[in-house]
């Protein structure tokens, strides 16, 4: 391999993705991987909530489908296509796994599919850590041989990106992610648990999902885009890195991947990135932004944490037609910031307490039913903050100290 990562860019023509999945990892010479017997090897999809492959939330069953003809043919003993999706409601992994399409796909290839939260437990120590001690996690991710990462390619309302960094966090259990969440509501804090969070696993192979892609409004309620790519890899950060650059993106306004850099858990160096197959410039694609992220500034902790609780703060606002009150928001959210209304009928929403809200932006992912919106009013957050009133009274003494002052 060099002194450089390969990544590995191929297109998807005639929707052929076996063909484009298959060459992706040929020219990365990914079988050097599968020299041992009868191996373990875990896929980890990217499985938010229960979707059709056809609105790109999830990773494509026919990129799942190719992975695992391709780790087939080596004749492991085991493969099994695991996630833990966001959400902590019993059952909720399953959903998404029978209505993204990827079981079906599982059980035609004769693998197991099986959410995180079935099997059995285990605690892991982080090293180094940034913001996260340890995780609770399955034990396949230290029995597996090989963990590989499928991820997708989406916008995200919080963190800009989507793809193999943020991807592991699937590996955290149900209501842990809301309680990882609750316990760094900053963005750079969060983003330092992201980083954590995917040293624990650092997947040794990724293939990323660039079929059906999502842009704008990520990771849940954007709009499709048919970019028709595969990208494989070893380095994830490397080929977060390499996704920017495909869709517009700067690799260092993605706060997780300066953390994981920072851990030495890949690089975002694209000199230090060997492209095979096609370039970025013949596949590239600008992106829609998020319209809403937080922004992350090198603040002191006490400060940092009463500017992102205060500037900026999110107004939710609930969908009267599309809201259906199936309970996935005050189910999920982490703070208990949203209850079910009074009565559960046609035309009512649910209650909203801004003063619990942490902003993290779980309702937004999760709503089946894209039903929860987010407005972040900077100026008026500001204004009636501590530190805007406390900035008018400032301004109000030095005009009446200069009007006393004034002949």
């Amino acid at each position: 391999m060099g002194s450089k990562t390969k990544i590995s860019i191929q297109q998807i023509k005639n929707e052929d993705v076996k063909t484009a999945v298959f060459s992706a990892l040929e020219l990365i010479d990914a079988q050097h991987l599968m020299q041992k017997d009868n191996m373990v090897v875990l896929l980890k999809p990217n499985l938010l909530m229960g979707k059709p492959a056809e609105r790109a939330v999830n990773t494509h069953p026919e990129i799942v489908r190719a992975v695992i003809q391709w780790v087939n043919q080596f004749n492991p003993s085991k493969i099994y296509v695991c996630d833990s999706a966001g959400g902590a409601k019993p059952g909720i992994t399953e959903i998404a796994m029978k209505e993204s399409g990827i079981q079906d796909i599982c059980e035609k290839e004769g693998v197991i599919c099986i959410p995180f939260e079935k099997t059995e437990r285990e605690i892991y120590e982080v090293k180094d850590a940034l913001e996260l001690k340890d995780i609770s996690s399955s034990s396949l991710i230290r029995e597996a041989d090989l963990i590989i990462n499928i991820p997708k390619i989406k916008t995200h309302w919080q963190c800009t990106l989507t793809c193999c960094v943020k991807n592991m966090f699937g590996t955290v259990l149900l209501a842990n992610k809301a309680k990882t969440h609750a316990q760094a509501a900053i963005l750079d804090r969060f983003c330092s648990a992201l980083a954590d969070i995917y040293s624990i696993s650092k997947p040794q192979l990724t293939v990323i999902d660039g079929y059906y892609c999502m842009e704008g409004q990520g990771p849940s309620s954007g709009d499709v885009v048919k970019l028709d790519i595969v990208l494989a890899g070893y380095d994830g950060v490397a080929l977060d890195s390499t996704v920017c650059k495909i869709i517009g993106f700067e690799p260092r306004e993605i706060l997780y991947l300066t953390k994981a850099e920072e851990k030495k858990l890949g690089t975002t160096d694209l000199e230090k990135v060997e492209i095979v197959g096609e370039t970025i410039e013949s596949v590239y694609r600008k992106f829609k932004r998020p319209k809403l992220k937080p922004i992350s500034m090198p603040l002191p902790k006490w400060l940092a944490d009463y500017i992102g609780k205060t500037i900026f703060k999110a107004s939710v606002k609930f969908n009267k037609e599309k809201c259906k009150l199936c309970s996935t928001c005050w189910t999920n959210c982490p703070v208990n910031a949203i209850t079910p209304p009074n009565e559960i009928k046609k035309g009512n929403i649910p209650k909203w307490d801004s003063k619990k809200c942490i902003t993290c932006f779980c309702c937004v992912e999760l709503c089946p039913h894209e039903a929860v919106k987010f407005k972040i009013n900077y100026i008026k957050n500001a204004a009636f903050s501590w530190m805007g009133l406390g900035c008018v009274a400032f301004l109000a003494l030095i005009t009446m100290l200069i009007l006393w002052l004034l002949p």
